[in-house]
C-alpha cells in the first residue's frame, strides 16, 4: 500500500504522497477578473508593461497633437465650468490662499492662519 507505514506507537500511519495545490483566495481571483475585464491582463500576460513601452516610444521625439488634446481634456484646461469652480474656490478662500502653500504641504499654514 502506497503511502501507508506501520508505526510502533499506535499501528498504521497514513502519509500523503502528493500535496494538493492551494486554492487562490477569493480576493486574488477577483483581482485577476478585474484586471482581465479592464484589459490589463490578457492570457496571463501583463498588457500594461507593453502599453507603457509603446507610450514611451511614442514620446521619444515629440508629443503628437492628439496626445496634447487628450491631456488638455484630461486636466480640463479648456473646460469653462472647471475654471469657474476654481475661480469660485479662490474667491471663497481669498486671494491669499494660493500664497499660503509652503514646503509643509499648505495644510498646516492654513490651520495656523485660522
Amino acid at each position: 500500500m502506497a503511502g501507508v507505514t506501520i508505526s510502533r506507537n499506535a499501528g498504521l500511519s497514513l502519509h500523503r504522497t502528493c500535496v494538493k495545490p492551494k486554492d487562490a483566495p477569493a480576493s486574488k481571483a477577483a483581482e485577476l477578473l478585474v484586471c482581465r475585464s479592464l484589459g490589463i491582463v490578457k492570457n496571463g500576460e501583463d498588457v500594461t508593461a507593453a502599453a507603457l513601452d509603446a507610450f514611451a516610444e511614442r514620446f521619444k521625439d515629440q508629443l503628437p497633437q492628439e496626445v496634447i488634446n487628450s491631456m488638455r481634456k484630461l486636466f480640463k484646461l479648456d473646460d469653462g465650468q472647471a475654471a469657474g469652480v476654481e475661480d469660485a474656490l479662490i474667491q471663497h478662500g481669498g486671494a491669499g490662499v494660493m500664497d499660503m502653500e509652503g514646503p509643509d504641504g499648505g495644510a498646516a499654514a492654513l490651520l495656523a492662519a485660522i
